[in-house]
């Protein structure tokens, strides 16, 4: 038997025995390590939906483990493998159940298993607080790529939350230093500026006047906007989204990660006068994933710094808890060992 998490409604997850999966020839065996709190867990557990997650099911999708038992058909995968997982390919499901593969639970089946299809290798020195942010961090590298963002340029990231940190630190790791970081929680920018980010405290200075103070400004139609190439939005603050349209300077880039929960106003006379790019930004590819694996192993910023608490699996409420009291955290991971 083993332990494992289980939604039950509105703030309320609890912890059940069930058997421990069986595996099929061309599956493996993950015992899990750790497991991540997620956003998307958070707000369907505050709200008691079944967006994503059904009612009695097992649940969570940001896990790290090592590898236990392997199917007879399964090719270059070992028993004692420490394994980030693809929660999205995970099962032959897909991304429908994807926020179902069991990362609070201490045994994951992984099926059709694969090395750099759902089963991402990790070396001995990565720690499993490092680890575990694999799946969340290449969200935010996919988003804070997709606006094509070249050495030597200047990038803005709204909100300092872990998808924006993993935006800031994925560009710092590949060689893009001159980042800043927008929030209104100085807690959190101070972790942003562990990563090795600029910030802004949009609490204490306008969005356009702290970013001239980083980044100079240019001069459009006689008005100064900041130096900025492109934004990279991981808050899906309304107000701080408009804020951004009015201060573009020609040619600027927007990637949109964050899920917003209502229609935004934009004024696409100035996406046409400015010729702005916006584009949408959703999951991560093979791709990504690598060079989050990458970034992890080799240490490229002190990426575990988001991990701000552990909890164990048995206190597992008192974890969503205070994930969603949303004090002092980043990323809260539950300890399955």
């Amino acid at each position: 038997m083993m332990k494992a998490g289980i939604y039950q409604g509105r703030n309320d997850v609890r912890v059940e025995e069930l058997p421990i999966p069986t595996i099929g020839p061309k599956d493996v065996l993950v015992r899990n390590q750790r497991g991540g709190i997620c956003g998307t867990d958070i707000n369907i557990v505050k709200a008691g939906s079944e967006m994503g997650i059904r009612f009695g099911q097992q649940f969570g999708h940001e896990l790290f483990g090592e590898v236990v038992e392997v199917g007879a058909e399964v090719k270059d995968i070992t028993v004692g493998m420490r394994v980030g997982i693809n929660p999205i390919t995970a099962k032959r499901a897909g991304r429908r159940y994807s926020l179902e593969i069991g990362g609070f639970s201490q045994y994951v089946a992984i099926e059709d298993a694969a090395l750099n299809y759902n089963l991402y290798p990790m070396n001995d020195s990565v720690t499993p607080e490092a680890a575990v942010l694999m799946e969340p961090m290449s969200v935010g590298f996919h988003g804070a790529f997709s606006v094509s963002p070249q050495a030597g340029e200047n990038i803005v990231v709204l909100g300092a939350g872990p998808i924006g940190l993993s935006a800031a630190a994925g560009l710092i790791g590949e060689g893009i230093p001159n980042v800043v970081v927008i929030d209104i929680d100085e807690w959190r920018l101070a972790k942003a500026r562990e990563l090795g980010a600029l910030t802004v405290n949009t609490t204490e200075v306008s969005l356009k006047d702290g970013l001239i103070r980083h980044f100079g400004s240019t001069s459009v139609y006689g008005k100064d906007v900041p130096n900025v190439d492109a934004f990279v939005d991981a808050a899906g603050a309304p107000p701080l989204f408009e804020q951004v349209m009015k201060i573009l300077k020609p040619h600027a880039r927007i990637a949109i990660i964050a899920v917003y929960k209502h229609e935004v106003p934009i004024s696409l006379a100035q996406v046409m006068s400015m010729e702005a790019k916006i584009v949408g930004a959703s999951g991560y590819t093979h791709e990504d994933i690598v060079k989050v694996v990458d970034h992890i192993e080799k240490k490229k910023t002190p990426i575990a710094t988001m991990v701000t608490q552990v909890y164990k699996l048995d206190d597992l409420q008192a974890a969503f808890d205070k994930a969603i009291a949303a004090k002092e955290t980043i990323k809260v991971v539950v300890d399955l060992t």
